[in-house]
């Protein structure tokens, strides 16, 4: 079968290899889940992992295959599987467990493992492919109704993991009740953490760069938030204005942001840091008085990236709320889809150059709604063991 591989280690080494195609047999213990991939999101991890920035091939191989948000449906199930069946669509998760206590009870996201594993990032094949197979506890089954939005899901995730983790941390003032929020950045998660923030019922202000309108501003005044532009308005001018912020989650890739997002946190505020910069930038910042007021202010600063189960899970459920509260919206971010695993170089062209991209994305498969139910299941189940070999 096909898939998108690079070479580990060579920069622009992204090509179409050949692997076998898994088998169900290949999980122990009967846990194994066949599924055929339909769609898969691209974003600035692949390109960086193309640049040969990061990343790992498995074990036995010199490539790895990206993609790690994938989009699929369940082709073959193992004999221990009860949880899902042929015609189930699905999401895998990304990270798989290390040697920690954090791995062992089902948050290999926090482990502090210095090797850590991720389907299409480090030391095991991504989602960019025909099929994979893998353990059904690592599988999130996706609703019917979600079908054509759910490859938004890992990202997604982000934002779960990053928002569950303040109110988590708040728990300690007893009392908590976010009125306002901030997002930096209007990208693909800053729309998504704009989305959820919404949804939980805040005041949302978001901060980018390109004035408005264009297509994001428009997306995020659907939600009923408010987007402001940094080329008019400062975002210590925009705390001052529409603040103060009791959450801001940064997501702009761009490191200076930190320190201005921190001083437009408000009293027993919470900062989320989403972006992954590995370079080596530096800027110079009032460091007495950011210290001063997140000490005397009681504010929390908290990264976060990538995401367990319990995540994927929250996110099916913010997906269907949203599709009740905002129908339409999340289809809207879905802007530049590429068909075909052999057209990987519009693939990484479309990521790299398309300035008004939201989420790019590989057809792998067309999405056959035919096979979305119990019974449908079983009539594919049944013409898959039948055909040809």
């Amino acid at each position: 079968m096909k898939a998108l591989a690079v070479f580990p280690g060579k920069p622009n080494s992204l090509h179409l290899a050949e692997l076998a195609k898994p088998s169900v047999s290949d999980i122990p213990g009967g846990r194994g889940v066949l599924v055929r991939v339909l769609r898969v999101g691209v974003d600035g991890t692949d390109k960086e992992i193309n640049a040969a920035e990061y990343g790992a091939a498995p074990a036995g191989y010199d490539f790895l295959v990206i993609g790690h948000e994938g989009f699929g449906q369940v082709e073959a199930v193992g004999p221990a599987v009860t949880e899902l069946q042929p015609g189930d669509f699905v999401v895998a998760t990304v990270r798989r467990p290390g040697t920690t206590v954090y791995d062992q009870i089902g948050t290999s996201d926090m482990t502090t493992d210095d090797v850590y594993f991720e389907r299409g990032i480090n030391l095991r094949h991504g989602y960019l492919t025909e099929y994979y197979v893998d353990d059904a506890d690592f599988i999130v089954k996706i609703p019917l109704g979600l079908r054509h939005v759910a490859v938004l899901l890992e990202p997604l995730t982000v934002v779960e993991k990053g928002i569950a983790q303040a109110y988590e941390i708040q728990r300690r003032l007893r009392v908590w009740r976010p009125k306002r929020a901030a997002v930096m950045g209007a990208g693909t998660i800053g729309l998504l953490a704009a989305l959820v923030l919404r949804l939980r019922g805040l005041d949302v202000t978001v901060f980018g760069q390109r004035l408005a309108p264009y297509r994001n501003s428009n997306l995020l005044e659907q939600l009923g938030a408010r987007y402001v532009s940094t080329r008019s308005t400062s975002i210590a001018q925009g705390a001052i204005e529409f603040g103060p912020f009791d959450m801001i989650f940064e997501a702009t890739g761009f490191s200076p942001i930190v320190f201005d997002s921190m001083q437009a946190l408000g009293k027993n505020g919470v900062l989320m840091l989403s972006s992954v910069t590995g370079g080596d930038r530096r800027c110079e910042v009032p460091s007495d008085k950011i210290n001063l007021a997140f000490v005397l202010g009681n504010k929390v600063m908290v990264g976060t990236v990538n995401a367990n189960r319990e995540y994927f899970e929250r996110g099916v459920e913010d997906m269907a709320l949203a599709e009740a509260e905002f129908a339409g919206w999340l289809q809207q971010l879905l802007t530049h889809p590429v068909r075909g695993l052999e057209n990987y170089g519009q693939l990484l062209e479309t990521l790299t150059s398309a300035k008004d991209a939201i989420k790019v994305y590989c057809e792998v498969a067309p999405i056959d709604d035919r096979y979305s139910g119990q019974e449908a299941g079983a009539e594919r189940a049944a013409s898959v063991a039948s055909a040809p070999r």
